[in-house]
């Protein structure tokens, strides 16, 4: 159970990183607009790209604060700080949902209560 707790939680991390990078260096992009389903003209607005790279920096700070509780704290924190941070991605997910895209639900939501499980039973 470990090793699938590790597996997942580091997707959810990679997950993360990915989508800091994307709505800090890609915006605006083909491969932005593909993914995020919005055009490209959108995306082009200096003030759509500020939002994004805000938006960006708070993915990062997620995929940040996961490796460090999962990884990094102490021993006696660990499994606390994960199961916080997870749950910060899933709300993070659930709000998505509601404000802006059903599918990000399943996209992120998913695989970090898939994550929060793992933790809770090793």
């Amino acid at each position: 159970m470990q090793t699938l707790a590790t597996c997942l939680v580091l997707i959810v991390i990679i997950e993360h990183f990915f989508i800091m990078y994307l709505e800090i260096c890609k915006i605006p992009s083909s491969q932005a607009a593909r993914i995020f389903g919005l055009p490209i003209e959108f995306l082009q607005q200096k003030s759509v790209q500020v939002l994004f790279s805000n938006q960006g920096l708070y993915n990062g700070f997620l995929a940040t604060g996961l490796a460090w509780a999962y990884f990094f704290a102490p021993q006696v924190a660990r499994t606390d700080a994960s199961i916080l941070f997870l749950g910060f991605v899933i709300l993070a997910a659930i709000w998505g949902a509601i404000t802006s895209n059903p599918a990000i639900l399943i996209k992120q939501g998913l695989p970090a209560v898939l994550a929060l499980l793992a933790v809770l039973l090793i």
